[in-house]
């Protein structure tokens, strides 16, 4: 298992005898010593990037963003504009070929980023240019060097990365509750030229769309906004009225609870434990007009207890936003439930919908936006490519796919256990997201970011999240068991390997994810 981190003090002897071997031993670029190591001129100025296993530095580069870059000390201008210089770049024989390079690579380019700069140049040798121009390099000037150690200067801008043939391979999968990992066939249509909104062809695609979606969701009437899930649930607090109560089992129960405030609604709130139940006494006793809630409580990962409802005569309003397409469900008994394009539905942000019982009436006193009796069919300007990727989404979105997020879930969980993590999981555990927590002594966000250097991304930055040192894997999206299986094992033995003691028998498994076979290596970048 590779962890990917800026070095410290106590790593430079490891960085200054990879230095040796690489750049004296391997590329003749230094005389040889008999200490064996090399210390590089920069050092004091430098950030190093180290992938270490199991305590050993296998991997590492620097970057520097002090002027005159090395380059420009050999005679090569530097295009105008804000660069760092990437320089020492090494992994060791034995993880070549792999991952490495490529978990690397997104550690420097994230760094790079957080830095706002133009984009990075480096001195690429001549034996590995097909990698370099895979990657988005691009030379600017001639080569320099000796024959034996001969470099070109190339650079990479943002753009150039995240349209190169290998920003496919570097992008991290999505494994976040949205946006989530689309199809090849969705991005595709998504990157069209936009129909007109109110041409006949968009209208088919609409009513299309909204037809599949009344027979997902189980109610005769849905209405798309252009926005996300919040949109929709504006809609819904737009429409409710008398008193009120509202469930609450964490962020998404609040979430609601602030939206029915800033409309004023009259309501109380009902407590949902972490098992997903509720006082049904207290729906007796309340006796209230309305009925609103979330399906998925996404900050926990749970489903909330829908069952009492399906006989209450009241209105009942759901927030099924990380519940629809992660399981079937029948939510006939319902009057409103609110969903959006960019979760288990797979496809990108963007649209919002809101599913009824009955039609929409005027509510000529509420935003012109939100009053879902103008959407015959549509109301405003509406996304065509957004409509014609959901229609293409809904055609991909067959029965067994839902059905394989409790497999991927499953998945997940027995990879965590196998690997020596057990996570305490509820019946009401949902099928589409897990939050799985982070011991106290250790950081869910830098568990998140080795997460992406490997190559996954997963939810951690949310304050929320943060606050509670807690990941979220998600299963929406196009996701599959071997993402699952390598993320678990990945998780379980960085926790494992971060609280190993020295009285530990020693016995953690520490395996690398899998590994696509034509991820080639740099041999190095000139010092």
């Amino acid at each position: 298992m590779i962890v990917y981190r800026k070095a410290e003090i106590s790593d430079f002897e490891a960085i200054h005898r990879l230095n040796y071997e690489t750049f004296v031993e391997e590329i003749p670029q230094h005389p040889p010593n008999p200490e064996r190591r090399l210390v590089d001129r920069f050092h004091e100025e430098n950030t190093y990037w180290i992938g270490e296993v199991d305590g050993e530095v296998v991997a590492m580069c620097a970057l520097r963003g002090k002027r005159p870059f090395s380059l420009e000390q050999k005679g090569v201008r530097i295009p105008d504009g804000n660069w760092l210089e990437i320089r020492l770049l090494a992994v060791t024989k034995p993880y070549r070929r792999n991952r490495s390079f490529a978990g690397l690579m997104r550690a420097v380019i994230d760094d790079a980023t957080e830095r706002d700069v133009d984009g990075i140049v480096i001195s690429g040798t001549t034996r590995e240019q097909v990698l370099y121009h895979r990657f988005g390099f691009v030379p600017f000037a001639d080569p320099i060097g000796p024959d034996e150690a001969r470099y070109v200067p190339m650079m990479l801008t943002r753009s150039a990365f995240y349209e190169s043939k290998s920003a496919s391979i570097l992008r991290p999968k999505s494994l976040l509750a949205g946006p989530v990992e689309c199809s090849d066939r969705v991005r595709e249509r998504l990157s069209m030229q936009p129909r007109p909104h109110r041409s006949n062809e968009t209208g088919r695609v609409l009513e299309a769309v909204q037809r599949k979606l009344a027979e997902r969701i189980g109610l005769p009437h849905v209405y798309t906004l252009l926005g996300s899930g919040t949109v929709a649930n504006d809609a819904v607090a737009a429409r409710l009225d008398g008193h009120g109560l509202i469930f609450n089992a964490g962020e998404f129960g609040e979430r609601l609870i602030d939206h029915a405030r800033r409309v004023g609604l009259s309501f109380d709130v009902v407590a949902v434990d972490q098992e997903g139940q509720w006082d049904i006494s207290q729906l007796e006793r309340i006796a209230p007009d309305w009925v609103w809630t979330v399906h998925c409580e996404t900050s926990l990962g749970i489903l909330i207890n829908l069952a009492p409802l399906h006989t209450w005569q009241g209105v009942v309003a759901i927030d099924a936003i990380s519940a629809v397409g992660t399981f079937v469900y029948d939510y006939s008994f319902a009057d409103y439930v609110t969903f959006s394009s960019g979760k288990a539905l797979r496809n990108a942000p963007g649209l919002a919908f809101v599913a009824m019982k009955h039609p929409a009436i005027a509510t000529p006193h509420t935003a012109r936006y939100l009053d879902l009796s103008l959407y015959q069919p549509i109301a405003f300007t509406q996304s065509e490519p957004l409509l014609s990727a959901m229609a293409i989404a809904l055609d991909e979105l067959k029965e067994d796919e839902v059905v394989s997020h409790s497999v991927k879930m499953n998945t997940l969980l027995n990879a965590l256990q196998e690997n020596g993590l057990s996570v305490d999981v509820c019946p009401a555990q949902s099928p589409g997201i897990i939050t799985i927590p982070v011991p106290c002594e250790l950081s869910s966000v830098e568990l998140g970011r080795q997460l992406s250097y490997q190559g996954y991304l997963v939810q951690y930055e949310s304050d929320y999240l943060k606050q509670a040192n807690v990941i979220q894997v998600s299963t929406m999206g196009w996701t599959t068991p071997r993402m699952m299986r390598d993320v678990g094992a990945y998780i379980a033995q960085w926790i494992q390997q971060k609280t190993a003691t020295a009285e530990s028998d020693g016995s953690l498994i520490l395996e690398s994810l899998g590994v696509p076979n034509d991820e080639s290596f740099v041999r190095g970048v000139s010092n």
